[in-house]
């Protein structure tokens, strides 16, 4: 059994080291600062060491340089982890036996591949495409599952969670679970349960956690769960929402804004430079979306908010992306005649022909490129009502630039593993 040292300042990464890696065969321990690592790292010897770039009692490179002088750990490699590299920091670190520079927020297959390919071990993976999120607002933790059900990713699920009521001092909150995207087989029904296992750790009572979804199977097997039956599948945002606040809470998210997306789906002020877990896997952000920036893609914009033309617009602005701009149904038809297309972004809301008789008309002439629609919080049904007519994903008005490029890839290789 290959035995792992994890040395970190932060209980929780060292929780979640101590569990993860053990269900995967290593013999793990732990040090809670530089010095505790030093010790640790006589007395434990291990096959390698995972440590943090910023450490307490003894900096990372007192440990480092101490590790050098014993002949019995010098030749053991380390996975360096640090929120901010550099190559100044690569460079310093470089002569005591660092095999692996990694970016905090860890990705965990990132993690895995890097012990799996240091000790000669195989360790497997659950490949199960799966965009799991969370995010907090002031009321509500959101979280969001889409494509599939990947255990690696729930697993650390709990981790996010509590992160993010730390990060916030939240300390009773409640949780609406977004599904969306995704169908429940049987062999996913462990991993559903394995999901909702871990949100119940964060709240008093079932009540305090909803469900949002379409699809039949999750709604089942939640309603006849001997224990999760208790979580409620809401017919709407809005009725969940109302489930969770009360409709006092409701009324005073709205009464201050027009649209309640901002509310709702907007996390709180970014404190992603504290966070430690990622949820994503690493080829699912940089690969794959430098892949799909550089690939000629025929773009339809289909809406009649001329600011929405130009943030796209911004959004693409780097990528070999081909944009037709259409500010009504009708023209987009009647284009369609003649041009073809590998993407659609249709406005529900727009005068003459809307976006739901476009999507029937797609579906009368069996086209099959994706569809993206735009939508208000407000309109969440209907959001359920386009995705009956066959639409791939959704954003929120407003647009942010930077979620433009994700939700395309996320769609795209949703339509390419088809």
């Amino acid at each position: 059994m290959k035995k792992v040292l994890v040395i970190d300042d932060s209980p929780m990464y060292r929780d979640f080291m101590l569990k993860q890696l053990d269900t995967y065969g290593f013999e793990v321990s732990s040090a809670i600062n530089g010095l505790d690592g030093i010790a640790k790292i006589r007395g434990v010897l291990p096959d390698v060491i995972i440590m943090d770039y910023m450490l307490s009692r003894k900096s990372s490179m007192d440990v480092l340089k101490d590790k050098q002088k014993d002949p019995n750990a010098r030749d053991i490699p380390v996975i360096m982890a640090s929120s901010n590299v550099d190559r100044q920091k690569i460079v310093e670190v470089a002569p005591f036996g660092i095999r692996k520079f990694l970016n905090k927020p860890i990705k965990i297959d990132a993690l895995l591949s890097a012990l799996s390919e240091l000790l000669g071990v195989e360790i497997k993976v659950d490949e199960t495409p799966c965009l799991l999120d969370a995010h907090l607002n002031d009321q509500i933790l959101f979280v969001e599952i889409a494509r599939g059900f990947n255990k690696e990713k729930i697993n650390l699920l709990q981790y996010k969670i509590a992160e993010l009521l730390k990060l916030y001092k939240v300390q009773h909150p409640r949780i609406l679970i977004l599904m969306t995207d995704i169908s429940l087989r049987s062999e996913d029904e462990p991993k559903l349960e394995r999901l909702l296992e871990e949100v119940e750790k964060f709240v008093s009572h079932l009540n305090l956690v909803k469900i949002l979804t379409l699809d039949d199977n999750i709604k089942n097997y939640v309603k006849y769960h001997p224990v999760y039956k208790a979580v409620e599948i809401a017919k709407s945002l809005d009725k969940a929402v109302s489930g969770l606040l009360g409709i006092k809470g409701l009324e005073s998210m709205t009464s201050e804004q027009n649209n309640i997306q901002d509310s709702l789906l907007s996390s709180k002020s970014d404190l992603r430079d504290s966070e430690v877990f990622q949820l994503n896997f690493q080829d699912e952000s940089v690969n794959m979306k430098s892949g799909l920036m550089a690939r000629s893609i025929n773009v339809a914009v289909v809406d009649d908010d001329f600011i929405v033309h130009k943030i796209i617009a911004k959004a693409v602005e780097k990528t070999k992306w081909q944009l037709d701009y259409y500010s009504d149904g009708s023209s987009f038809l009647e284009a369609l005649a003649e041009k073809q297309y590998d993407m659609l972004f249709l406005d529900l809301m727009m005068p003459g022909i809307d976006g739901f008789q476009v999507l029937e008309r797609l579906r009368e002439q069996e086209v099959t490129f994706p569809v993206i629609i735009f939508s208000a919080m407000s309109k969440k049904e209907s959001v359920m009502k386009a995705k009956e007519l066959g639409v791939d994903s959704y954003m929120i008005k407003p647009l942010k630039p930077e979620g433009i490029i994700a939700k395309v890839l996320d769609v795209m290789l949703r339509k390419l593993s088809e």
